[in-house]
């Protein structure tokens, strides 16, 4: 493997975390349209039913989103490493050597993903549960 080959391969698990990252949204958006247009008249069963699935689905995609950004940083290290070593003339180091730049985007992602995912059922909590009018 050459470093070309590792940027790559970080390259290519980089579009995959943006192919996740769009069926995230597509999954999002159709329960938030659910939740709109129909949610009120959900029965219990299909609301749990709904929701569950959603909240499975968009888990395994920020997890997946996550892995994908790691495998590319670790990638993305290695092909950085194997060109300072050809400069050193000295054999790389593992992939997770002292020298790999810790990111906290993955993390940052997550959460934003995670909290909007939260956000999303609690929109359909607030579309389900019955208004109070203002009576005296």
């Amino acid at each position: 493997m050459i470093a070309y080959d590792a940027w790559d391969l970080a390259q290519s698990a980089y579009g995959n975390t943006l192919a996740a990252y769009a069926i995230f949204l597509s999954i999002t958006f159709g329960y938030l349209v659910a939740a709109y247009l129909v949610g009120r008249e959900f029965t219990t069963t299909q609301f749990r039913l709904l929701t569950t699935f959603f909240l499975v689905v968009t888990a395994t995609l920020i997890w997946s989103m996550s892995a994908y950004t790691y495998a590319g940083n670790a990638f993305s290290q290695l092909g950085n490493e194997m060109v300072e070593a050809a400069r050193n003339e000295r054999l790389p180091t593992a992939v997770w050597s002292t020298t790999h730049v810790r990111s906290w985007i993955p993390e940052f992602f997550a959460l934003i993903n995670s909290l909007t995912v939260f956000g999303s059922i609690f929109f359909m909590w607030n579309v389900r549960r019955p208004k109070r009018t203002g009576g005296n």
